[in-house]
């Protein structure tokens, strides 16, 4: 789902470091790399990390995946060589898997030729689903608390709601407002739209924020623009650029008041894709930059 993905790649992207802390304890985070890693066939990786381990720089690609998919341990094994090609630097490959469903991949992926090993690709996978919540709260890194959601008990209102008063306090000011966004994004995934409501109602400096925000808007928009009985049909992609589509609107006359009419149709024919891009960043853009991402 796009909200999801995005949202996991932009809390990588905002807290590399945090998320190492779980995903290759004694890193050092060094900086990012391209994620374009061949021009033919294209392979884009959700994010390539530059850090150096145990004393070795290297590179780490860091994906996340809603489901165990039996295909993921050749993905790796095939981002993985890319990005060492392009990098010149050794790639450690690491998935988390957010939600159940299916059994991951064991590893190493192994690539053989009837009875001849061609190649084999380690990697590590993440049972995010499995973990305590307690595991993501303890070590006191804001930017694990947005995946508390997706833990063996982060589907527990209370659970969720200490997240989010957590963030409140470990985080810099600058990075409540967008990790509460992605807290509640994925919260959405288990905990109903009203819930959500509580929870915001909840929060010390939560209603106002959470219901400005973008990701808030993205889940609750159709409801709050069409009433309640309407709602948001999960998993239908024509009510999820609908809820996008309104969202953005909504954000975007909230922020710059009466919007110009090609911003208005660029809104109305743009993919659900730039839509969320428009979402994200909609607290920062000029109406130029909204444009461009709109495609104008």
């Amino acid at each position: 789902m796009p909200d999801m993905d995005q949202g996991i790649k932009r809390l990588i992207q905002t807290h590399p470091a945090d998320v190492l802390a779980l995903t290759l304890p004694g890193a050092d985070y060094l900086g990012t790399l391209p994620v374009d890693v061949a021009a033919e066939p294209q392979l884009a990786l959700d994010t390539l990390l530059r850090v150096r381990y145990k004393g070795v720089e290297c590179a780490v690609d860091l994906e996340a995946e809603a489901r165990a998919r039996p295909d993921m341990g050749r993905r790796l094994f095939e981002y993985g060589a890319r990005a060492t090609i392009v990098t010149g630097l050794p790639v450690i490959s690491v998935v988390l898997w957010l939600e159940p469903g299916g059994a991951p991949p064991p590893a190493p992926f192994e690539l053989r030729a009837a009875d001849r090993l061609i190649a084999h690709w380690h990697f590590s996978g993440i049972e995010v689903y499995k973990l305590p919540a307690e595991q993501l709260i303890g070590p006191g890194l804001p930017g694990l608390l947005p995946l508390v959601p997706f833990t063996a008990d982060g589907g527990d209102l209370d659970t969720v709601e200490r997240a989010a008063e957590l963030v409140q306090e470990r985080a810099p000011v600058g990075e409540v407002g967008e990790l509460a966004n992605l807290l509640i994004l994925f919260a959405g995934r288990r905990l109903d739209a009203a819930v959500l409501r509580v929870l915001a109602g909840r929060l010390h400096v939560s209603y106002e924020l959470i219901r400005e925000s973008s990701v808030y808007r993205d889940l609750s928009a159709a409801d709050i623009a069409r009433g309640k009985a309407e709602g948001i049909e999960q998993g239908k992609a024509e009510g999820q650029s609908e809820t996008a589509r309104e969202a953005a609107l909504l954000a975007l006359r909230g922020r710059f008041g009466t919007l110009p009419e090609e911003i208005e149709r660029a809104v109305a024919s743009a993919p659900v894709e730039a839509l969320f891009e428009v979402l994200a960043h909609v607290a920062t853009d000029s109406l130029e930059q909204v444009r461009a991402r709109l495609g104008g």
